[in-house]
């Protein structure tokens, strides 16, 4: 059969999109990121990579600038913290190094992992315009520049994206490996992504049909070692310095605080969240940073938000409901915009085209997802990280960060339908692309 072109230039196209963008993203963060403001995550991130470069260990970034005092923290998962020592460690340890070193070798690669997802689903065109609309999408390359660890987040969700395609087009325990260790590494980047293994791998493998349920079965088995091999140096770790348990994280206490109080049960930040909140429960168990371990603060931050949503129950369907909301930009999204901004630190002209440019998106996306499912190829990929994301902001809160992890697929799937409008049209053209039959779709 003729080779068609999206097929002969396919790596050409893909990379010219990649680095077209990464051009685009370097004058962004020298234009309009190099006097940010450097306070909350981003400053822990940054510190804490230059801490570790340094030889200081994982310790709390604030305390150790502040008083020298050395106090283990593991605030966040570790991925971008090392990212980041490493490049401090090789000597680009400013800021705005910082940001470049996260555009080169973050961002880039996950526009690459888009395109490739993109062929796995549908083939070399749609990996193309899969790529592109990843380059593009302002809710994606919005957040170079921020210091946060969206953008790794977002790789690693690309890459699992990708290699649970690949496992579900050509099932192998191989395929079950990768999914392991792809997961993992997404969760050291945001630890919630770890849903991605009960969301994802568990329902990809046990619907492979040609397989025995023995196989499938060893195959879960696989993934579930090769994930925790991955995950098990770094847990490792925590329980050796904490007196209390610490698994991956410690920031999941915190954050859960943060969204349960008043502030945010009633009024103006409802479904948001507030400095005030962990201040309430910490001040009446009499904790401070100076006469506490992080466990000790995150057990009494956990046993208080738990206790106010017990007394408040009748309010959690109002504040639910408008987490949701609030994640699609339905809540009041002018103000959402604008307090992102603030308190995320990033341009306003940038929140404000990622939010408008999202309902384009999301509603393409949902175009996508009905197309996928009429052509009986698997959405599980695309539609796991999105659950995980929900899960996620119902427990806790809402805001344009927790929804970043899983633009990618987001965007991979509103790619379906713009793919599917561009086939339409080469069609009515009889273009011989069009009859190319390198999109194989089989039963989910």
């Amino acid at each position: 059969m003729t080779e068609t072109w999206s097929e002969r230039n396919f790596w050409p196209a893909v990379w010219v999109v990649a680095l077209g963008m990464l051009a685009f993203r370097l004058l962004f963060i020298l234009v309009w990121r190099t006097d940010m403001y450097l306070g909350g995550d981003a400053f822990f991130y940054h510190a804490a990579g230059n801490q570790l470069a340094d030889g200081v260990g994982w310790l709390n970034p604030f305390i150790y600038e502040q008083t020298g005092e050395m106090l283990q923290a593991a605030d966040h998962p570790p991925f971008y913290i090392a990212f980041l020592g490493f490049w401090s460690w090789l000597g680009f340890s400013s800021v705005t190094a910082h940001m470049v070193v996260t555009a080169v070798w973050i961002s880039t690669p996950m526009v690459v992992f888009c395109g490739l997802a993109g062929r796995e689903i549908g083939g070399h065109r749609l990996g193309i315009v899969a790529a592109l609309v990843a380059a593009l999408y302002p809710n994606i390359w919005g957040w170079d520049g921020t210091l946060l660890s969206e953008p790794t987040a977002m790789l690693m969700v690309a890459a699992m994206v990708y290699v649970s395609y690949r496992f579900w087009r050509r099932p192998s325990f191989g395929g079950a490996v990768w999914m392991g260790v792809v997961l993992s590494l997404a969760a050291y980047g945001r630890a919630e992504l770890l849903l991605m293994s009960v969301l994802v791998v568990v329902p990809l493998v046990l619907r492979v049909r040609e397989w025995s349920w023995r196989n499938r079965l060893v195959a879960l088995v696989i993934a579930g070692v090769s994930s925790a091999a991955v995950l098990a140096p770094w847990v490792a770790f925590n329980l050796s310095r904490f007196d209390e348990r610490v698994y991956l994280s410690e920031g999941y206490q915190v954050t859960l605080a943060t969204s349960t109080c008043d502030d945010t049960y009633y009024g103006e930040w409802l479904g948001y969240w507030s400095f005030n909140c962990p201040d309430i429960y910490l001040d009446e168990a009499g904790l401070t940073v100076e006469n506490s371990d992080q466990p000790e603060r995150s057990k009494v931050l956990l046993e208080g938000s738990l206790n106010y949503i017990g007394e408040h129950l009748d309010r959690v369907p109002v504040v639910v409901a408008v987490r949701w909301l609030r994640i699609v930009g339905l809540w009041k999204p002018a103000t959402q915009v604008r307090t992102d901004a603030l308190l995320e630190s990033r341009n306003e002209w940038v929140t404000m085209l990622a939010q408008v440019s999202g309902y384009v998106v999301m509603a393409l996306a949902v175009v996508g997802a009905r197309q996928l499912r009429r052509r009986q190829v698997s959405i599980v990929p695309l539609v796991g990280p999105l659950i995980a994301v929900f899960i996620t902001i119902t427990i806790t809160f809402a805001q344009n960060r927790y929804r970043a992890s899983v633009e990618p697929a987001i965007a991979i799937l509103a790619a379906v339908a713009l793919e599917s409008m561009i086939r339409g049209w080469l069609a009515l053209r009889d273009d011989p692309e069009d009859r190319s039959t390198e999109s194989v779709s089989r039963t989910s």
